[in-house]
């Protein structure tokens, strides 16, 4: 089957429709093909797209989490950036932040979170009858937590993430990503010689000043490990309440039964990971030795991209993929990987969708897209998919 590929993530793809993976990908999954992508420097990069292969791709140990190296990308890994390395360093440092993204930990942050979203319903409230709901609610929320987890200022993440969007935006060359992620690491080194010389409650003071394996953390290794959870940090929640919410509003009857069924929420959250395209570039892996994917031979030093989206769409593996089904009973998705490199705060992330989403129904009742559903722009050329803004109001119709 031939395809036009492209690298996800960077173009705007073609979907049938805005909550669906993009078509070229559905078509490789439907065919039982993988994809293939020359890259510059003579690389190639395959396209897994069934959920079988990406599932025995991510537990296969020959399949390296460690940094892809395409050309843009320095070949060394900082200091704790535990997310572009393997084990045993991989292991070392998630172990280290076991307590604060455990099941636990997690459950242990509610009140905080719920504090955080009644904080900003209230402003939405105040300021009238309508809003942004990605600018107002669903961006600076999960920001704040990771903030607050941290011990690091919100102005910074915001500062952060305000900078990522532009750069994304405007198509920064290799130089402006070099400048910036160095400005990023110094200021993050501020705050973490601060943390050394007056620890708060907080992670980062933590990290630098309680016995972990393997022995103390130097200040480099604390920030990078603060620097992968604010890169992995809060993105993905919010492009699932900006999805979700979009489609929630177009589908009056499940909003109305998601807002008078408090328990469905649990099951509504897992179907929301599973049914949006959130993860835009795929899950990247280096093949560390000669390999095979489902009969396809994948060669030392190639590059692999689990398509987690298209994935979750199988239809080998859920009945009736494409429909939004708030009460699924059973979900297997992959939309937090798999393996080792599971993501670390996947429970943190359950906990933020279902408060974000139970307090923003309660509050309220009459909130409707303040747009048509047409005039809504999208996040194409970005590692997460979502909507730029979500305009909405609640006044009385």
């Amino acid at each position: 089957m031939s395809e036009t590929l492209s690298l996800p993530g960077t173009v705007k793809a073609e979907r049938r429709c805005p909550y669906d993976p993009p078509e070229a990908h559905r078509r490789l999954r439907d065919a039982g093909e993988l994809g293939k992508l020359e890259l510059p420097g003579g690389l190639v990069m395959w396209f897994l797209t069934k959920h079988d292969d990406i599932r025995a791709m991510l537990a296969d140990a020959r399949f390296s989490g460690a940094r892809v190296p395409f050309p843009a990308m320095s070949p060394e890994i900082p200091a704790g950036f535990f997310f572009s390395m393997d084990p045993p360093d991989h292991t070392r440092y998630r172990r280290t932040l076991t307590a604060e993204f455990s099941v636990r930990g997690a459950r242990e942050l509610t009140g905080r979170i719920e504090r955080l979203a009644d904080r900003h319903l209230d402003a939405m409230e105040a300021a009238g009858t309508s809003a942004d709901l990605v600018a107002a609610y669903a961006s600076p929320v999960p920001a704040m937590v990771i903030s607050e987890i941290l011990g690091v200022p919100y102005t910074y993440h915001q500062k952060f993430d305000h900078e990522v969007r532009t750069l994304r935006e405007t198509g920064g060359d290799d130089q402006a990503v070099g400048a910036m992620a160095t400005a990023w690491w110094d200021e993050m080194r501020g705050f973490v010689r601060a943390k050394r010389a007056e620890p708060g409650d907080d992670m980062i003071s933590r990290l630098l000043h309680d016995e972990v394996e393997g022995g103390a953390l130097t200040d480099e290794e604390v920030v990078g490990i603060a620097m992968t959870i604010i890169f992995a940090g809060h993105e993905p929640v919010e492009n699932l309440i900006g999805l979700g919410m979009l489609a929630l509003f177009q589908d009056r009857e499940q909003l109305t039964r998601l807002r008078e069924n408090p328990d469905l929420i649990d099951s509504a959250v897992e179907e929301f990971l599973r049914y949006f395209p959130v993860n835009n570039f795929g899950t990247v892996r280096t093949a560390t030795e000669d390999a095979v994917i489902n009969g396809h031979p994948i060669a030392k030093g190639e590059i692999v991209a689990g398509l987690v989206s298209t994935a979750n769409r199988d239809p080998e593996r859920f009945a009736d993929p494409d429909r939004l089904v708030l009460d699924r009973s059973h979900t297997s998705h992959l939309a937090f990987g798999h393996g080792v490199h599971q993501c670390l705060g996947q429970q943190l992330a359950r906990v933020e969708l279902k408060v974000l989403l139970q307090r923003l129904l309660v509050r309220f009742p009459a909130l409707r897209l303040a747009v048509a559903p047409e005039e809504i722009r999208y996040r194409e050329n970005t590692s997460f998919y979502g909507v730029h803004e979500l305009p909405v109001t609640w006044a009385a119709e």
